[in-house]
């Protein structure tokens, strides 16, 4: 007898800027460029001071790939060299425009869980609480109560509210992103894995610099058969 679910096909990883935008969420403009030329010409149209990196967006874990606060076409210019001497001559590089200081930078994800569904994680983006896997986890779908919560989860959230020298940041837009991430992770079965990193959280709002998703093919099925909690 035939399975009654197909069997699973390879993940395809797809741009997540136009599935967020379905719940309200917009991803920082950028664009790929493949020499310096069309990296001047990038950061002409979306407006100076821009920022060179890498475009792979899980290239933020790690040092050396990303070149901050470029003015004008010199700077590009030295930058794009920079990249091509340590990363050779066929990295793939983005422009973004530089996102408003100050800010906290963090990160969101989604994974696909076999036992729970899905969970949203946080965790802010320095280095040092990547290191310590610095992670708060939460069952989709969110409410407000359940973000304000996972914000409060993690050792290092007292950054987010003022402490040791860092100014306050728009925590409830980041509980308001949280929301909007969970209510997408439990619309969509067919979502493997979300990744939005880094998301920087100003004063006044939150930015998402990078975003990626990752879909299986075909969706399985969920298991839903009641309240779920993570022990």
């Amino acid at each position: 007898m035939s399975s009654v679910f197909a069997e699973p096909g390879p993940p395809v990883e797809i741009d997540a800027t136009e599935l967020l935008s379905c719940y309200g969420l917009t991803v920082w403009p950028s664009e790929v460029v493949r020499s310096p030329d069309e990296a001047v010409a990038a950061a002409e149209r979306l407006g100076w001071p821009v920022v060179l990196k890498v475009a792979d967006p899980g290239a933020s874990r790690r040092a050396g790939t990303v070149r901050l606060g470029l003015t004008g076409p010199e700077m590009m210019c030295h930058a794009y060299a920079g990249f091509a001497d340590q990363l050779g001559e066929e990295v793939e590089l983005a422009v973004q425009r530089m996102a408003p200081q100050p800010a906290v930078p963090t990160v969101v994800g989604v994974i696909e869980d076999q036992a729970f569904g899905p969970v949203v994680s946080f965790g802010l983006g320095e280095v040092t609480a990547r290191l310590l896997l610095d992670q708060g986890f939460r069952l989709a779908p969110l409410t407000r109560e359940d973000a304000a919560a996972l914000v409060r989860s993690v050792r290092a959230a007292p950054l987010l509210f003022g402490e040791y020298g860092y100014p306050p940041v728009a925590v409830d837009a980041l509980e308001d992103l949280l929301v909007r991430v969970g209510r997408l992770a439990n619309d969509l079965p067919e979502l493997a894995r979300l990744d939005l990193d880094q998301v920087l959280v100003g004063e006044s709002s939150v930015i998402i610099l990078g975003a990626r998703a990752t879909l299986r093919t075909p969706a399985g099925p969920r298991l839903d058969g009641g309240p779920r909690r993570l022990s």
